[in-house]
């Protein structure tokens, strides 16, 4: 009798739905069940959510190698990347020009992000530190007195803009700098799409530390220290102008894309119209692109591979659960949100999930494990003057989330 390869599963990305997919499928199917290749341009998983606080000493981006990573858990890793998928012939082409047969397909492909406005400081990751400690230092000089922080509209994870925008103001505050800081969102009201605690909590401690908001508004056009407000037309001056980036997806031919090449999937993360084709990520079509929510679509994605590969039903996607990390410059607030249609969230500055990492993905998050962030919060809590015990929960080895009255 002979028996059945394994089947072959290609995942396109090492960002973070990549490795979530990827530590799924470890976890669920044995070696003889599946071979698991990975493909991904990059020698390193930059950990980028924490890079906002780089420019103040506070946190900073950790790497890890995806070559490590990879081996440890017995997947193939090629340095390589996706330019075009044949779903017909189950095969995919690569950029360096190599042909790779799969019996599954998971993009898991990050979205490419670029300047959303012309003369702003767009903050990207942690590239872009160093021309933020260039603009503190204008600040702390004198050279410049105001500094607006914009969100652009479309598809966005606003929190990078807000933390910078609450850490600068506590540096201001600190170090007693005649500055004036703004902030402008499209959105109703700061943090919106957690609903109304979190835009409650935000826009409090937004008016603790000076910062004019202007919400509802959107940004247009700018020159240098010009800023166009819509709809109100009308124009706003800032010596410093940060933006966040606009985000577009990936282009790859042979795969459905919407007009800005975001890709189309149905609620267990499969492609539109095509078979044993899947995607996860900020690749895919949504309207907020955020590492927790990413690890979640990856989780789906697992769970119908598994069930089609063992000729299972399989199970209904859980409801996506929005959760945040966000650095206020004194310490962390925790937000975790549980219906996207009518948000509610849970504000805490004390950790909502365990482990607290700010990619809260089920596999991902303990397989990178939390010393780091671990010392952070230590760190803030000396500084703030609190006092902290930070202990593993009972079955902390995945995400699981925490009750309130718990922490």
């Amino acid at each position: 009798m002979t028996s059945q390869p394994p089947h072959h599963i290609v995942i396109a990305g090492g960002g973070v739905a990549g490795l979530e997919a990827m530590l799924a499928l470890r976890d669920h199917l044995a070696p003889s069940e599946a071979r698991v290749t990975l493909l991904s341009p990059d020698d390193e998983f930059v950990y980028r959510a924490l890079s906002t606080g780089e420019p103040f000493g506070r946190t900073s981006a950790t790497r890890y190698s995806i070559g490590r990573l990879t081996s440890e858990h017995g997947v193939t890793w090629e340095k390589d990347a996706i330019v075009s998928a044949d779903p017909a012939h189950h095969t995919i082409a690569t950029a360096q020009g190599k042909d790779h047969a799969y019996d599954s397909l998971i993009v898991a492909l990050g979205a490419e992000r670029h300047a959303a406005l012309e003369n702003v400081l767009t903050f990207t990751d942690q590239s872009s530190v160093p021309g933020f400690r260039d603009l503190l230092e204008r600040l702390r000089s004198g050279r410049s007195h105001s500094v607006a922080f914009l969100v652009p509209r479309g598809s966005v994870w606003p929190f990078p803009l807000y933390e910078l925008a609450l850490m600068t103001a506590e540096l201001i505050r600190d170090e007693a700098l005649d500055v004036k800081v703004m902030l402008i969102t499209p959105a109703s009201a700061p943090l919106a799409l957690f609903g109304k605690p979190a835009a409650e909590a935000m826009t409090e401690m937004l008016a603790e530390r000076s910062i004019q908001v202007i919400q509802g508004n959107a940004t247009r056009a700018t020159a240098p220290g010009r800023v166009l407000i819509e709809p109100d037309e009308y124009v706003l001056a800032a010596d410093e102008l940060v933006a966040l980036p606009q985000l577009s997806g990936p282009w790859i031919r042979g795969l459905p894309h919407t007009h800005d090449r975001f890709i189309p999937t149905d609620p267990h993360g499969r492609v539109e119209g095509l078979d044993d084709v899947y995607a996860a990520g900020d690749c895919t079509v949504g309207p907020i692109k955020q590492g927790g929510l990413a690890a979640q679509q990856a989780d789906t994605v697992v769970a119908d591979i598994v069930a089609r590969l063992r000729g299972h039903e399989p199970p209904e996607p859980a409801p996506p659960v929005l959760r945040g990390v966000l650095l206020t410059g004194t310490g962390r607030s925790y937000l975790r949100a549980n219906d996207f249609a009518d948000p509610d969230a849970v504000v805490s500055g004390q950790a909502l999930w365990w482990p607290p990492s700010k990619i809260a993905g089920r596999y991902l998050a303990p397989c990178l494990g939390f010393t780091d962030e671990r010392e952070q919060l230590e760190l803030h809590a000396v500084e703030a003057g609190v006092e902290v015990q930070i202990s593993v929960p009972p079955g902390s080895e995945q995400l699981h989330d925490l009750a309130p009255e718990a922490v």
